[in-house]
């Protein structure tokens, strides 16, 4: 399977950057807005969980705010994109997000979409990250999540998540 391109940004996940890359994603991937659409509904959630639960924060100048620190790729082959994201984590919340996929990667589209009520109605300062988040890329992307977990050190590790979008497919929640 030929790759035919690549997008890709390593840094701060702030909003700034976070707008501009959004916008080229929105607007410039493909020549059909619904897969923009889609594209573009799965990098701000798989972006959200980067910013919220790195454990690698960036400091604003005036001490403000904290932005995670990731990555993020969009390669492009001639059936799909697949979108990956990857950050360093606290080992317990790298685990929490693991065992979150496997879950969610068991669950029907029906079932999926009553988790995600649950998962509302539970407090929202629950330990560990992409709540509701990665039950709403896999509904988008109408595929699975995989992930990865690399023990980096006794208190945290490198998670990486991985979405596919079949370009063909016309089937979005």
């Amino acid at each position: 399977m030929a790759e035919y391109s690549t997008i890709s940004y390593s840094g701060a996940f702030d909003g700034a950057v976070l707008s501009a890359f959004a916008k080229k994603v929105e607007t410039s991937l493909t020549e059909n807005p619904k897969l923009n659409k889609k594209i573009f509904k799965i990098f701000v959630e798989l972006a959200q969980n980067i910013a919220l639960y790195s454990s690698d924060k960036i400091v604003t100048d005036d001490k403000t705010d904290f932005n995670g620190f990731g990555i993020f790729l969009i390669r492009e082959y001639s059936d799909k994109y697949e979108l990956i994201a990857g950050n360093m984590a606290f080992k317990e919340d790298a685990t929490i997000a693991s065992e979150k996929c496997d879950k969610i990667n068991t669950l029907s589209r029906e079932d999926l979409r009553q988790y995600k009520r649950e998962l509302r109605k539970s407090p929202s300062n629950q330990k560990g990250g992409g709540n509701i988040g990665l039950v709403q890329v896999v509904l988008t992307a109408n595929n699975s999540i995989t992930h990865q977990v690399i023990e980096v050190d006794t208190n945290h590790s490198f998670i990486i998540f991985s979405v596919d979008i079949i370009k063909n497919d016309e089937e979005s929640e």
